[in-house]
């Protein structure tokens, strides 16, 4: 991001004391999302005469927060940053506080996240299981920072049932539509109208970029030059420990060396880099131009190819990518902190 863009706005919504997705009332929390919204320092909304400005609660790249002042009449807010101004596109409705819905209506009973560790790209999205009593309600489903509080990405289910359990899907993508950071982080929900939305212990998850691949007891061998001009990265294991992709994306390569006997390349989605993966079985890998995802199984550790004891092999590639123009990058760091999360 550079400090001096323009600040950039695509939406505006209330996020507590709301009557709706864009209708809120004086004291009411809205969020304002798009694009260079950290150094915004000041959030206005059209009053009877004039526009009445605020100091925003909080700011980030994609999101600022702001409470609604008294005297604030519906129409589009505006944000000033210290290299521009810009207004919403959506219209902020202001209602009287008698339209705000009751927030007692409304009881989170339980909330479970799971998997508790997701990855980008993962075989499972992360997801919550979630039960409360009231009445069937459009529910706001929000995806929050664990250390910050920030809303990374929010969106509304419609229609939902109480008394039984429900399900949101997260999808691993901010609100601007890029890949969430990688961190800790808690489901919260409530009712579109009324109240603020909950949480519950078990609403936590983690959220990575990359998996460790071996699934296994495993110790490291010899890394990169080893007096060999070695590639990459040995981990030994036992033979027949399962090989997970640490990245998914597209299989490039899957071939026989005879060095590196049974192989796999694969064009790590979203890096620009590719993964190798030797000394694997023959069978078990998935077909060139086959697309898998990250912790999906590519394949079983062995020794085949000039290999002393069973290990996998690992090396990273820098874009466009393996013996494609690219280089080999030193890829132990990388693994030591995938496993140490994995």
């Amino acid at each position: 991001m550079h400090p001096n863009e323009p600040p950039h706005l695509k939406d505006v919504q209330c996020i507590e004391t709301c009557a709706g997705l864009r209708k809120a009332t004086e004291s009411s929390r809205v969020e304002l999302s798009g694009s260079h919204l950290k150094n915004v320092t000041k959030v206005s909304f059209d009053g009877e005469t004039a526009r009445i400005e605020v100091d925003p609660i909080s700011t980030g790249r994609h999101f600022v927060k702001a409470s609604v002042p008294a005297g604030a009449q519906t129409g589009r807010p505006k944000v000033d940053g210290r290299s521009g101004t810009d207004t919403s596109p959506e219209v902020l409705t202001i209602v009287g506080r008698d339209e705000i819905p009751e927030g007692g209506e409304f009881k989170l009973d339980r909330a479970d996240a799971s998997p508790t560790k997701a990855f980008y790209d993962g075989v499972n999205d992360p997801k919550v299981d979630y039960v409360f009593e009231g009445e069937a309600t459009d529910i706001r489903v929000q995806v929050i920072k664990r250390r910050s509080g920030n809303v990374v990405s929010s969106w509304i289910q419609e229609n939902q049932q109480p008394f039984v359990e429900n399900t949101a899907r997260w999808n691993g993508r901010a609100d601007d539509g890029k890949p969430g950071p990688y961190g800790k982080y808690r489901f919260k929900l409530g009712p579109v109208t009324g109240g603020a939305p909950d949480t519950t212990d078990n609403s936590k998850f983690s959220y990575y970029g990359y998996k460790f691949p071996l699934r296994g007891p495993h110790s490291y061998g010899d890394g990169i030059g080893a007096g060999r001009g070695h590639q990459g990265q040995d981990v030994f294991a036992k033979c027949g420990t399962e090989i997970e992709a640490a990245r998914g994306g597209e299989v490039q390569w899957k071939r026989y060396q005879s060095s590196a006997g049974f192989y796999l390349v694969i064009d790590g989605k979203g890096t620009g880099r590719d993964f190798a993966y030797m000394h694997m079985k023959r069978k078990g890998r998935p077909g060139e131009g086959e697309r898998v995802h990250t912790g999906e199984q590519i394949g079983i550790e062995s020794d085949t190819g000039n290999a002393s004891g069973c290990h996998l092999h690992f090396e990273i590639w820098s874009a466009p990518g393996w013996y494609e123009g690219g280089h080999f990058t030193n890829p132990t760091d990388d693994l030591k902190a995938w496993d140490a999360y994995s």
